[in-house]
């Protein structure tokens, strides 16, 4: 699996899927989701409220909307907006992308940083959690992740990662 990272806009990504960090109830009121949610354009919690409660560690896909990315991999993190997070539900949301990537045969996805908000852990632990779980996947797809930071701070902290489980 080929890991880069990239600053480019997230609209602008030209990938398979685009994930989507949310919670289990479908509510898209909290970065990152609310960005997402902006950015696809179309009205997507009444898509997603018929399947929720998502478990923490489940995937739900749904069409990207207005982004270059043809799909969403929707995966909660937390229970609820804004809800607490632990490395556990970061590493259970980055394997359901990676089951929902073989599942679907996405060759490419990209994603942003989860888990790392003002209740959610450090984001030098989200990133370490999602690339080691990249690295330990052994599936077929997704061949390349971009790895989709927003600011100058997560690029590093995922450059730091990629890093340090090469």
């Amino acid at each position: 699996m080929e890991i880069l990272i990239s600053n480019e806009p997230w609209e602008t990504l030209e990938v398979d899927a685009f994930v989507c960090p949310t919670n289990s109830v479908g509510m898209m009121t909290q970065h990152p989701t609310s960005r997402v949610q902006n950015l696809v354009g179309i009205p997507l919690e009444p898509v997603l409220r018929p399947h929720t409660p998502l478990a923490v560690g489940a995937a739900f896909v749904t069409s990207a909307g207005n982004m270059r990315a043809h799909y969403l991999i929707h995966v909660p993190n937390t229970d609820q907006p804004g809800g607490s997070v632990q490395v556990e539900d970061v590493l259970r949301a980055a394997s359901a992308v990676l089951v929902a990537c073989q599942a679907r045969r996405f060759a490419s996805i990209a994603m942003p940083l989860m888990g790392a908000f003002d209740a959610g852990i450090p984001g030098a632990e989200a990133a370490r959690a999602i690339t080691s779980q990249l690295r330990a996947y052994k599936g077929e797809y997704p061949a390349r992740v971009t790895l989709a930071p927003r600011t100058a701070e997560e690029h590093d902290m995922f450059e730091m990662a990629i890093e340090a489980t090469s």
